[in-house]
């Protein structure tokens, strides 16, 4: 089946309604906005509103969705999706790459939900993106529970929070480290975790040869 064309008229005046939505929502809680500031926003009638929308909640769940499902496919968290990747090699991988630059792409729609006002059906559906990223990922690296320090059910939550967090304070901080720097370092933290050289086996050792210098009275 083929998939039926929509008005170029209508592609403009959502468009026109959804950047309104966000533009008020970058400055203001989602409680204090009405239809009629988004449609002043976007120079459409309010009339004209309703005929796209019922209410300013389907104009914000729609635009998640569109957002997020794109966000989904552009990442591609496919079974295959990690195949044949060296990661002993320096770079990132493309689909972390691919995350933040999705968000970047579409940053003032992050930052007006995601900071500005925290609305927690994106945040859900972003957490579940991230989840899949994740799991995946960790299966495909080590998918013996035998290998792992801890649970792998924990393990995956502990990483997929820390992924919205960072992702949060990045937007926060207007992505002052780029796409690929945040795909690396976030990558490597996921694999090896904080620390070039076990710093406790080290002061251990520097403690016992402190020890060792003791004079004997």
């Amino acid at each position: 089946m083929t998939k039926q064309k929509i008005d170029p008229r209508v592609i403009r005046t959502r468009r026109l309604l959804k950047q309104a939505f966000i533009d008020l929502m970058e400055v203001r809680a989602f409680d204090e906005i009405t239809v009629q500031d988004i449609s002043d926003k976007a120079t459409v009638k309010r009339a004209t509103f309703y005929l796209h929308y019922k209410d300013k909640n389907e104009l914000m769940i729609q635009y998640i969705d569109e957002t997020l499902k794109d966000l989904r496919e552009k990442v591609n968290v496919q079974i295959s999706f990690l195949d044949n990747f060296d990661y002993l090699d320096q770079q990132p991988h493309p689909s972390f790459v691919q995350l933040f630059h999705q968000i970047a792409e579409n940053f003032a729609f992050y930052r007006a939900l995601l900071v500005t006002n925290r609305i927690p059906y994106l945040t859900s559906g972003l957490l579940e993106i991230i989840h899949e990223f994740v799991s995946e990922g960790i299966n495909q690296i080590e998918p013996s529970d035998q290998n792992l320090f801890a649970k792998r059910d924990l393990i995956i939550k502990y990483v997929e929070s820390a992924f919205l967090e960072v992702i949060i304070w990045w937007i926060e901080n207007n992505m002052h480290y780029s796409e690929h720097e945040m795909a690396f370092q976030l990558m490597t933290l996921s694999i090896k975790g904080p620390y070039k050289n076990n710093p406790l086996k080290y002061r251990s050792l520097s403690a016992e040869n402190d020890a060792n210098k003791k004079p004997i009275n």
